[in-house]
């Protein structure tokens, strides 16, 4: 859902597939896979936002996006055995929410100072 290619991609031929490609980029070349989108601010930047704050936020969106990445290689495992235990996924996607929660208090909190 994060990354810019999908599983019947032409690029996954022989041992690439999507598994791979994902397990291969983290956690240095998440950047190279990801959707750009998922960096971008979406909006203007505000005359209060400075250029510490944005890069800030884009860091903890990067954080979460190796945060997700990893979620979806560890529950793609070829093995069933070998994927992640079901509550443990829960637990890590409620840690990437509350990251990006605090993200969008703190841009929303800037937005009206």
């Amino acid at each position: 859902m994060v990354i810019t290619k999908k599983p019947t991609d032409v690029m996954f031929e022989g041992d690439l597939n999507l598994h791979n490609f994902a397990r291969m980029a983290l956690p240095d070349r998440v950047m190279d896979i990801v959707d750009p989108i998922l960096l971008n601010d979406g909006e203007i930047l505000i005359s209060t936002d400075n250029h510490k704050q944005r890069q800030a936020r884009i860091s903890r969106r990067l954080e979460c996006l190796i945060s997700l990445i990893r979620i979806g290689v560890a529950c793609s495992m070829e093995s069933p055995q070998d994927r992640m235990n079901m509550t443990n996924v829960v637990h890590e996607l409620q840690s990437v929410k509350k990251i990006l929660l605090e993200c969008e208090t703190i841009q929303q909190a800037n937005k009206y100072n």
